[in-house]
């Protein structure tokens, strides 16, 4: 089949076209089916939503580290916090100055290291109304970095921090936080990785006039095992899958084998009398028939009772249970047998 067209034809074509008589196709066409666009950063949005208890949390640490950096600076000192928001690590990592004044910590049991950051201004600031001056940053920042005593003085603000940070947390998770080192430059400090999502909460701290920001960062991670605690309330299918989870473990333990030792008692032999004996012979314990025995689990005092037989079989009635403590006096079996 011939598909050119001859000249008459062209021209037909062409004429066409500029009449509008014949239609064009369209460079793009609509989709038959909708389609719903996907924000990658909709899980940062959703934290705020997500852990409403932080912003309880912090809260509090705004009351009682007024508190505190008023007590240590003897100045009334304003300390507010901002709605949380999130950030990437790189993006956190690439905003910060050098030098900053820049700390670590972890808050156990939660994995994960936080991150505190005050700002340079607001550092010198508290150095001077530490040392009696007006606290209102008067002082020149020059790019420099701090003096051994500036950094000493600056980590006991970080610690005190800390604490409260710790008493915050009480009513809602207890946590233990860790004090583990501080830093000037951010871009050698590498938490988590680059694309890791922060939690991000700035406080002001105001002194007559506003004199800088204390940042805490903490890993959207860290809080991920607690995370229906910070929901403030549990749904049906967590609660179940929690209950599944527990029923197996404690199948698991249930079924777990653990070695049972009677202590008859003790007694002194001489060497000559060990090489002499021979079955049947009988050994008299220091121990009375009628006083309990002690029955130990895995070298731990479990029971009190008496030994026995029971249908040719040597037995152990339980009396009662130990309320063990350990104390010098108690006699172990690996101590009797040494003996």
């Amino acid at each position: 089949m011939n598909k050119l067209l001859s000249q008459d034809e062209v021209d037909a074509l062409l004429k066409g076209l500029d009449a509008g008589d014949i239609e064009t196709e369209q460079d793009t066409e609509e989709p038959d089916e909708e389609f719903e666009t996907f924000d990658w950063t909709a899980q940062g949005k959703q934290i705020k939503t997500r852990f409403p208890l932080l912003e309880v949390v912090h809260g509090r640490f705004c009351q009682k580290f007024r508190g505190t950096l008023s007590s240590a600076l003897r100045k009334m000192v304003d300390v507010t916090n901002n709605p949380i928001g999130t950030i990437r690590y790189s993006d956190f990592q690439r905003s910060l100055p050098v030098p900053t004044s820049m700390h670590l910590f972890k808050m156990e049991p939660l994995r994960g290291t936080g991150i505190l950051v005050i700002e340079s201004r607001l550092v010198f600031a508290m150095i001077e109304a530490f040392f009696g001056g007006s606290g209102t940053g008067s002082t020149k920042i020059e790019g420099r970095d701090f003096t051994p005593i500036e950094k000493r003085m600056i980590e006991k603000v970080v610690q005190m921090a800390l604490v409260n940070l710790t008493e915050s947390w009480e009513d809602v998770y207890p946590i233990k936080t860790e004090f583990i080192r501080s830093e000037s430059n951010p871009l050698v400090v590498n938490v988590v990785p680059g694309e890791e999502l922060l939690i991000l909460a700035k406080f002001e701290v105001e002194l007559n006039k506003p004199l800088g920001n204390i940042t805490m960062c903490v890993p959207v991670s860290t809080f991920q095992p607690i995370r229906q605690k910070l929901s403030g309330g549990y749904r049906d299918e967590d609660y179940k899958v929690d209950s599944e989870w527990l029923n197996t473990l404690r199948e698991q333990v249930e079924e777990t084998e653990v070695e049972l030792s009677v202590f008859l008692g003790r007694t002194e032999l001489a060497v000559r009398d060990l090489i002499n004996m021979r079955e049947g012979d009988i050994i008299i314990l220091d121990n009375e028939f009628r006083k309990p025995l002690m029955a130990t689990v895995e070298g731990v005092p479990k029971f009190n009772g008496y030994a026995g037989r029971w249908k040719n079989r040597k037995v152990f009635k339980v009396e009662h249970p130990i309320l063990w403590e350990p104390r010098e006096s108690v006699v172990w079996p690996e101590e009797a047998k040494r003996e």
